[in-house]
């Protein structure tokens, strides 16, 4: 199943320039294993020490965030997965 991923321009220097990846998932974390395992270096960004997801790090689903209890739910063929590096400042 194909499944476009969209890095965040925060990324990109990790994910060899690529705006969009094409990947064959069928859950978000399918996914994202995907995605860790063609672009090592972008493994320590994604997630912390224990192999958690990082809380900065969200996820959407065709435009609609998802929490760390859905990336095992389905997809469907053509979704498309956002990442986005939340940061904040003040």
């Amino acid at each position: 199943m194909s499944v476009k991923v969209k890095i965040t321009t925060l990324l990109l220097k990790y994910a060899e320039g690529q705006e969009i990846v094409a990947v064959d998932g069928t859950t978000p974390v399918e996914c994202l294993d995907e995605i860790k395992s063609r672009f090592p270096k972008m493994k320590k960004w994604l997630y912390d020490k224990n192999g958690e997801l990082r809380p900065q790090i969200w996820l959407f689903v065709n435009g609609e965030r998802i929490f760390t209890d859905d990336i095992d739910k389905q997809l469907k063929d053509g979704d498309e997965i956002s990442i986005l590096l939340a940061i904040g400042g003040g």
